[in-house]
């Protein structure tokens, strides 16, 4: 049945208990009611799923039965029918004259017009009425006027174009109108005017701009609009709408807005929800609420806001929710979050902040909620006051565990409340406390067994001894000779496990530097290893100090393979839904495993992976497609980015199978061919038929008689004698 009918069961659910004023067409009691049994499949099928709601199903005459059903059964007490009927394109006549409802939804998705007289003689004041997901092209004026007493339409998923002074004429006590998903593009300024009662007003999934809603008149009764998903481009500022003082919600999400300007909404004084998510905000100038002080929830997730400074945010001193997700933050400071004193929720998620600032958070400062997942955090000594602040909040520790580190490489994914105050480091201290294991004793388990250098990447194959195993990678190290001293210059983290690679006791590692050729330079590699099952070693490996140079320092007589590299991907989708896929590689026996993925518009299906020495594979069971195939290495060297994958849709194919019908069709076709070409074959040799004459010949051309010309044709006696 249709969802929409739910939206009228708020006002329609008590219907049945009598009040002043209303007329009921029975006194039963709830315990007593009983859902009327309409049945004549399958022409019309009817259920209740709560008291006093009737839902039908039915072709064209469906109406016609239920109608007749309930005033029969005059005990029925009904108070919303929910009609879904097929073929009906007009509803005409008063099918249900004598029959007391509060509530009616019909729909087909095919009812382009409403006679008149459709809604007159009802036993009791229709209050809901629903014609959603239909054809209208305008509001059935005329036969709304039959529904003084109406209090809530939805007319939403119709095709209406306009609305004006005259399409909710008479309907005076109106609360709630719904005109979502129509094509709506002009609405007159005083297209409200008659409904001196409405309060929610539904324009969603339309074609309004910023200019229609500018002229319209002051609506002094709407608490509720809902702008969303329409064609509102532009600023939004202080005139933006007209003086509304009783709307608290404002919906705007969805749209084109670039950006807040100085008292921006001054005729929403009362406002306290304002929604403006899925826009293209990038600025929000200086007192853009300074109108907006009983404002309590702002939503602006998922815009371009790079910085918000604190006079833009000084006036919402009741704001307890903000909403700032997907946006382009690079920093927490204190403008943010000092001139919000009522502030509880904060929502930071998926910006790309890295830096918040010691005085962005004080002791006093309480929050309900605070999330700050994936974003990129420096956890260095800056972050000590916020990670005290953090580690002593009341927040739930689901939001604690938002705030995960990025940098430094020694901290990468750790989660900030986890790290000790005394590892947020700056600067020389981080060099030194890096430095420092370097000088300690340990046991060498790892060796450097090659070097290259190509002029651009530093090709590193270190020797693993069996007993390290299994291990994980964690970060290389280079460090420069300096005079007596080492310099640690650069580090890379690293990602492997032991327990995926072909061979754990050669470990290949390609770096990317800039270094300077015939320098001397020291590599370290640092490791993981389990000596136990609950305890983790740090095994750390260094060469000793080598030359840069472009040519092998080390050689050895095993052969360092090239980096592999993708060069095509061959897909191909049969009409069994078999998804074959080959990866060409270079070079062709290269040690790797391939990652291949297929996905459905963005949605992933399936994975496999596969060795680079077998990089085939076929999945079964799919549709036509379009699938999209992406491919990506996952070499034993991690530090090169090869997880890019690479992409290629594919379609599938169409074979024809051939019946015994297809052929018996292509034999007659055959057969008839040949028999036209027969007959014009016949008609042609009649119609070119020579005559005969009393005397016909043919001499051959004059030439020398000495010569015999090798066109000459023989005289031939046509003649009967």
């Amino acid at each position: 049945m249709w969802w929409l009918a739910l939206s009228l069961l708020w006002w329609c659910g008590t219907a049945a208990i009598p009040s002043p004023g209303h007329i009921t067409p029975s006194t039963s009691t709830p315990e007593e009611w009983r859902c009327p049994e309409i049945s004549q499949q399958p022409v019309v099928e009817c259920s209740c799923d709560m008291p006093h709601t009737l839902r039908c199903t039915g072709d064209k005459t469906a109406m016609t039965i239920i109608g007749q059903t309930l005033r029969s059964h005059s005990t029925a007490s009904i108070s919303l029918l929910d009609c879904t009927v097929q073929n009906v394109s007009v509803i005409s006549g008063t099918l249900l004259e004598g029959i007391s409802l509060h509530g009616l939804v019909i729909s087909s998705g095919e009812i382009r017009e409403v006679n008149p007289v459709a809604f007159r003689g009802l036993a009791s004041p229709l209050q809901a009425l629903g014609l959603p997901n239909n054809q209208l092209y305008a509001v059935p004026t005329q036969a709304l006027k039959s529904l003084p007493e109406l209090d809530r339409l939805d007319l939403s998923g119709n095709k209406l174009k306009m609305l004006d002074g005259q399409s909710f004429k008479g309907l005076r006590n109106l609360s709630f109108i719904d005109v979502s998903n129509n094509q709506i593009a002009k609405i007159s300024p005083d297209a409200f005017e008659d409904s001196p009662e409405l309060r929610i007003l539904r324009l969603r999934g339309n074609k309004i701009t910023l200019q229609v809603i500018t002229k319209l008149n002051s609506q002094a009764t709407i608490e509720d609009l809902d702008l969303s998903e329409n064609l509102l481009v532009g600023p939004l500022g202080p005139k933006t709408f007209p003086k509304m003082s009783s709307i608290n919600d404002l919906q705007l999400s969805h749209n084109s807005l670039s950006s807040i300007k100085m008292g921006a909404l001054q005729g929403l004084s009362n406002l306290t929800t304002l929604r403006l998510q899925h826009n293209l905000i990038d600025v929000i100038e200086d007192h853009a609420f300074i109108h907006l002080t009983t404002l309590l929830s702002l939503d602006l997730a998922h815009n371009r806001i790079v910085a918000v400074s604190g006079a833009s945010l000084a006036h919402l001193n009741s704001l307890t929710d903000l909403d700032l997700r997907h946006n382009f933050l690079r920093a927490l400071t204190a403008d943010l979050i000092q001139p919000l004193k009522s502030l509880k929720v904060l929502k930071l998620d998926e910006n790309d902040i890295s830096i918040i600032a010691s005085d962005a958070l004080k002791p006093n400062t309480m929050f309900k909620h605070l999330t700050l997942l994936e974003n990129p955090l420096n956890c260095d000594c800056s972050l000590i006051e916020f990670t005290n602040w953090l580690v002593n909040s009341s927040l739930p520790n689901e939001d604690k565990a938002t705030a995960v580190c990025t940098t430094p490489p020694s901290l990468e994914n750790g989660l900030l409340i986890e790290v000790p105050s005394d590892s947020l480091l700056c600067g020389e201290d981080e060099q030194e406390t890096i430095m420092a294991p370097l000088s300690t004793p340990y046991r060498a388990k790892v060796s450097l067994q090659n070097l290259d250098y190509d002029g651009k990447n530093i090709n590193l194959v270190w020797d693993v001894e069996e007993e390290a195993s299994p291990y994980s990678c964690d970060a290389i190290f280079i460090y420069e000779e300096e005079g007596p001293n080492e310099i640690l210059l650069e580090s890379y983290p690293i990602k492997c496990n032991s327990s995926e690679m072909p061979d754990a006791r050669s470990l290949h590692v390609t770096v990317p530097t800039s270094l300077q050729q015939e320098h001397k330079y020291r590599y370290c590699v640092a490791l993981f290893g389990s000596e136990k099952s609950d305890d983790v070693s740090l095994i750390l490996g260094c060469s000793d100090m080598i030359p840069l140079i472009k040519n092998p320092i080390i050689h050895q007589d095993n052969y360092i393979s090239p980096i592999p590299k993708i060069l095509s991907i061959q897909a191909n989708l049969s009409s069994y839904g078999s998804l074959s896929i080959e990866v060409i590689l270079y070079p062709h026996a290269a040690v790797c495993d391939i990652n291949i993925a297929i996905l459905d518009q963005s949605t992933l299906l399936t994975q496999r992976k596969v060795f680079c020495a077998k990089p085939i594979y076929t999945f079964v069971g799919l549709n036509e497609g379009p699938y999209k195939v992406c491919v990506n290495l996952d070499p034993p060297d991690p530090i090169v980015d090869m997880t890019k994958p690479r992409c290629v849709t594919v379609f599938k194919k169409e074979y024809h199978h051939f019946t015994g019908l297809d052929i018996a069709f292509v034999t007659i076709f055959l057969v008839l061919c040949l028999m036209v070409i027969a007959l014009i074959w016949g008609v042609r040799k009649i119609l070119l038929k020579p005559k005969l004459q009393t005397h016909q010949c043919f001499l051959p051309p004059e030439c020398d008689e000495n010569v015999q010309h090798n066109r000459y044709v023989k005289l031939q006696a046509t003649t009967k004698l």
